[in-house]
């Protein structure tokens, strides 16, 4: 419960103190409707109480849930991190593989440019 909503149960509650002490001060001296009537409201407040209880144990169900939400979550960033380390791996080695594709298209087509990405190129018109 947060500290507004216990500020506020404690408010209903003496409320509910003040308006029965009121109802039993006045029993027998006023109309029985209007002590009756009294009574009633003294109840009203109880009512705010257990509203208040209600939304404090939704607001922890709801916090409980977002931190599961959350470990679920930073289990996902863990798999998707480790699937990225993969990749990366993969990649340094598939650039070798390519790279080697890249020279034997470069024997294949009669000596024409080197892919951008391949270390074995050679700018044209170089003497090497």
């Amino acid at each position: 419960m947060s500290r507004g909503s216990r500020a506020l149960t404690v408010l209903y509650v003496a409320v509910a103190l003040w308006l029965s002490f009121c109802t039993v001060r006045t029993w027998g001296t006023v109309p029985a409707w209007s002590s009756l009537a009294m009574a009633a409201a003294a109840l009203a407040p109880v009512v705010g109480v257990v509203r208040e209880t209600v939304i404090a144990d939704e607001w922890h169900a709801v916090a409980v849930l977002r931190e599961r939400e959350g470990r679920r979550a930073s289990w996902r960033d863990a798999a998707a991190a480790a699937l990225a380390r993969a990749e990366v791996e993969a990649a340094a080695f598939s650039r070798a593989e390519v790279e080697a594709a890249c020279c034997e298209r470069w024997w294949t087509s009669c000596a024409t440019e080197h892919d951008p990405c391949c270390a074995h190129r050679t700018a044209w018109g170089s003497t090497a």
